[in-house]
């Protein structure tokens, strides 16, 4: 029942503190805390009493089920969200604060507007330095 609990709200939409006014007519104890240990009741051994979820069964009935040919899929919501840049390799480092504070200063008065510019430019040429040594060309 709690995961029939789950479904409604998710698949409907409707806010925790709605479905709770709903319960609280019968079970005027009833809050939001409860409801989320309801809806994953795997987790804590508490499931919505009947008369409860049929309170809101009643208040949110099932909507109809339209055919395909009536229903678009929008992108957000048939595609979780993808990383769209175009370089997808990341590295990243920590620096005490007054390092981090002196290397964009200097790294701005160098002329790069980013730090994003400043990095890549650095590794493509330590790249090229290595390769440069490993093929001999000191």
């Amino acid at each position: 029942m709690a995961n029939e609990l789950m479904e409604l709200r998710v698949s409907q939409n409707i806010p925790a503190k709605d479905m709770v006014e709903v319960v609280r007519t019968i079970y005027p104890r009833f809050d939001k805390p409860l409801l989320s240990k309801c809806q994953h009741h795997e987790l804590y051994g508490v499931d919505l009493r009947a008369d409860a979820m049929d309170a809101l069964r009643k208040k949110y009935p099932a909507p109809t089920v339209a055919t395909p040919t009536n229903v678009e899929k929008s992108d957000e919501a048939s595609n979780p969200k993808r990383d769209t840049h175009r370089l997808t390799c990341r590295i990243s480092c920590r620096l005490e604060d007054d390092e981090y504070e002196a290397l964009l200063r200097y790294i701005k008065a160098d002329g790069y507007d980013t730090m994003q510019a400043w990095l890549a430019h650095t590794v493509r040429r330590y790249i090229k330095r290595r390769a440069n040594k490993k093929a001999g060309n000191v």
